[in-house]
């Protein structure tokens, strides 16, 4: 049993070594100690009870309790003076942000940006954006010889498609990706002074280029259609500079990080499994079907934590209130009791759309339909032009904590 506990609290503190492989954990967690608690943190591995976690309307859970957490002000008090002051100025932005926003803030600024992700307005807005980008960039990596790492790629193709919903500059995007690196390191972190640190200034620069582009945008008429909702919500009075500020940026953060997993590691996954990768090629109309199978069996984003409102028990475990309760969603999406051969990576199973990697409920991914349409467009164009893509290159080294992904992967494309 230690040693099962030692792997969890080496996976959730992003061990380079296990990560590599977490399933065999995160399957052992969720049959042996499914409702796991760990001083004032409880970890919650079944498909049933994550579901149950993300779905809350905030009545069991707050998303904005994390900032009062016992683990987070046990970390303030831990860090030195500038490590804490630094890890209190990274939570003012993120409590501006949707992803940690309670009623009757949430469903109000949820209203304003949501518009823009319908389907309807992706499709006209942002769908031939997407197929240019993608047959763009697949066809200079092929031109290159054809062997790159993808991981570079997988990265780009979502910044590039970010920079066209938020109007950002393409020479600006490497920069912009710096930040939001730092960012994710420290996302939901209340163990690293460093990653505070880090975060903090990098914040500071987000923040700053953030308020040039808006003005910009705004003086010159050429706002994007997310910008132009924020900047018209914001005149209206329905959201505050700081909201429409920190919505801009949780979109720099959400909508390119977690993308980038589901392109490399899903590419990644479907190479590691010849058989579903010929059937992919054979039959490009599974793609829509492929991109939920690897939305399920990848799991861009492994836990996400919450804050328990009030005292009770789940399964006769003891949970108080201000505790951080993390749902390991990768553990949820391979519960046998929902998925069929759930260790089984298959693009023509029925079940795949039981996954919980977009969320449930009042916080469903906002971004999911992007996400699901950048990666049905690059692994159909690559299922159709591509058909010899392999890997090539040593084993991978891996990185992050919950945003689990590949350092480097080389990759050869060849029709």
């Amino acid at each position: 049993m230690n040693s099962l506990q030692d792997d969890v609290r080496a996976l959730l503190a992003g061990d380079g070594g296990r990560l590599a492989d977490p399933y065999p954990t995160w399957n052992r967690l969720r049959e042996e100690l499914p409702v796991w608690k760990q001083d004032d943190m409880v970890i919650l591995s079944r498909h049933e009870r994550v579901q149950e976690l993300l779905g809350d309307n905030n009545i069991l859970y707050s998303r904005q309790g994390t900032k009062t957490s016992a683990r987070y002000e046990r970390a303030k008090r831990e860090f030195g003076p500038h490590g804490s002051a630094a890890f209190g100025r990274v939570l003012d932005h993120e409590f501006h942000q949707l992803v940690r926003m309670d009623p009757p803030d949430h469903p109000r600024v949820r209203r304003t940006v949501q518009p823009p992700f319908s389907a309807r307005s992706l499709a006209r807005e942002m769908q031939a954006k997407v197929d240019e980008r993608v047959a763009r960039n697949l066809a200079a990596l092929a031109k290159s010889g054809g062997e790159a790492d993808f991981k570079k790629f997988a990265y780009s193709l979502p910044l590039q498609v970010l920079g066209d919903l938020l109007g950002i500059p393409i020479d600006d995007l490497d920069m912009v990706h710096s930040w939001a690196r730092k960012i994710a390191e420290n996302k939901f972190n209340a163990d690293s002074e460093r990653a505070a640190i880090e975060a903090d200034e990098a914040y500071r620069k987000l923040m700053a280029y953030i308020d040039v582009l808006v003005a910009r945008q705004r003086d010159t008429g050429a706002e994007t259609g997310l910008v132009a909702a924020l900047l018209d919500s914001e005149r209206k009075g329905v959201v505050s500079h700081e909201e429409a500020m920190a919505m801009m940026a949780l979109m720099i953060f959400a909508g390119h990080e977690t993308t980038s997993n589901l392109l490399a590691i899903g590419l990644l996954e479907l190479l590691r499994h010849p058989g579903q990768w010929d059937l992919l090629v054979a039959e490009p109309e599974r793609v829509p079907a492929a991109v939920e199978e690897l939305l399920r069996f990848v799991t861009p984003a492994h836990f996400l934590p919450y804050v328990a409102k009030e005292s009770r028990e789940i399964d006769g475990v003891p949970v108080e209130a201000g505790d951080t309760v993390i749902g390991v969603l990768a553990a949820a999406n391979r519960d046998p009791e929902v998925f069929e051969r759930a260790d089984e990576l298959d693009i023509a199973r029925t079940d795949s759309r039981a996954h919980v990697s977009l969320g449930l409920g009042p916080h469903f991914c906002l971004g999911a339909g992007l996400a699901r349409m950048e990666a049905t467009a690059l692994f159909g164009t690559l299922a159709r032009e591509y058909p010899g893509a392999r890997l090539a290159g040593a084993e991978l080294r891996w990185g992050g904590r919950s945003l689990r992904t590949p350092l480097a992967m080389p990759v050869r494309l060849t029709g």
